[in-house]
């Protein structure tokens, strides 16, 4: 299905409907939606440091004169630069996703992993999961776990010792033999699925989601017009230590960096409203305080007003996390993230409304217009 949706998509920017400056404010029916988008960003894997075939996915999402302007840095994180003079302005979402790598395979043909992002493992245990090999997709089980609590930590990263990964082998030369080796990446099967209304589920939301928001912006955007150096930049492992926007933020240099990312919301049955309260359904939410940042007021009042401006629905919200802005305010940056409200953040079942995420990439593309 995610193939088929793929070309889809991919017809549809050869046709224009996605592609360069078609793609407007009231573009036709015809243009996809932002949960087909989602949808194919979403089912497509990158655990972190394994993030390849999500780079290459959004590399075929833009338009004409995005992927002119593109390129890859060292570290692996995907840039885009737009206009001329002016603020150096930086809007930075992060392609991969929590998963687990191989960390060795034991001589019963099982495997034990290193956990690649915060999780809880109790996620993965019991699933079936998908180790990506050099020589292909290898199946396999997360078998239930004596102590979940259980960990050693090797080399700086936590090795789950009490993950067992079964390929249902018997011994190591056999699991060998399916071309499974020490750090190839492994997660759990994906599926986005649309709920009631105009939401949807999935594992990975985060940061698809933000990835998405980029794309729909870059695509609105008519490049010629922007009155500041515009950076639209997807990032790499960010689950393990934001490593990749740390790259980026040693190489250049930005007055203002928008980090696109989770807002972790307590819209659900049983957390407490006084805390973390961004509402699904009533628009992006500006992240002003969180475990690794304070936005400056005067730039969440601008930023509120940009919204306004243009009809955008807009909270603004505290939460708990951190995100990829917070390691530019040593080099002189101002952080102001941006987010949508996600629920169930981290599992399987992360939560997103549709109407949220498409006013994100309003959002974003007002923002590189108007800042």
């Amino acid at each position: 299905m995610r193939r088929i949706l793929a070309v889809a998509i991919v017809a549809a920017v050869a046709a224009g409907a996605l592609g360069g400056l078609a793609a407007v404010e009231g573009a036709p029916a015809k243009a996809v939606r932002t949960f087909d988008l989602l949808e194919l960003l979403l089912e497509t894997p990158g655990v972190s440091g394994h993030e390849g075939p999500v780079r290459e996915a959004i590399v075929g999402l833009l338009p004409s004169w995005a992927r002119e302007a593109s390129r890859v840095d060292e570290k692996g994180n995907l840039l885009v630069a737009a206009g001329q003079g002016g603020k150096r302005l930086l809007f930075v979402a992060h392609m991969d996703e929590i998963g687990y790598e191989i960390a060795s395979i034991e001589p019963d043909g099982t495997a034990r992993v290193r956990s690649r992002g915060g999780f809880f493992n109790t996620l993965f245990e019991g699933h079936a999961v998908v180790v990506k090999t050099k020589s292909g997709d290898r199946q396999a089980t997360v078998r239930p776990r004596e102590d979940y609590l259980a960990g050693t930590v090797e080399g700086g990263a936590l090795v789950d010792t009490k993950v067992i990964v079964d390929f249902g082998t018997g011994a190591a030369p056999e699991t060998e033999a399916l071309g499974v080796a020490p750090g190839d990446p492994l997660t759990i099967p994906k599926k986005f699925r649309r709920l009631a209304g105009e939401m949807g589920s999935g594992r990975s939301v985060d940061d698809r989601a933000g990835c998405t928001a980029l794309v729909e912006a870059v695509r609105r955007l008519d490049p010629r017009r922007l009155k500041n150096r515009i950076i639209f930049a997807w990032s790499v492992e960010e689950e393990i230590g934001l490593l990749g926007a740390e790259a980026i933020a040693r190489e250049s240099s930005f007055e203002v960096v928008f980090a696109v990312d989770t807002f972790v919301s307590s819209d659900s049955p049983l957390e407490r409203k006084g805390f973390a309260l961004g509402v699904l359904g009533r628009g992006p939410v500006v992240r002003a305080i969180d475990n690794s940042n304070l936005a400056p007021p005067l730039l969440v009042d601008r930023v509120h007003r940009i919204a306004m401006g243009r009809g955008i629905p807009l909270q603004v919200g505290l939460t708990r996390g951190g995100n990829d802005g917070s390691v530019f305010t040593p080099f002189g940056a101002a952080d102001v993230p941006i987010s949508w409200p996600t629920i169930y953040s981290h599992s399987p079942v992360e939560v997103v409304h549709e109407g949220d995420l498409r006013n994100l990439g309003r959002l974003v593309a007002a923002l590189a217009e108007s800042w």
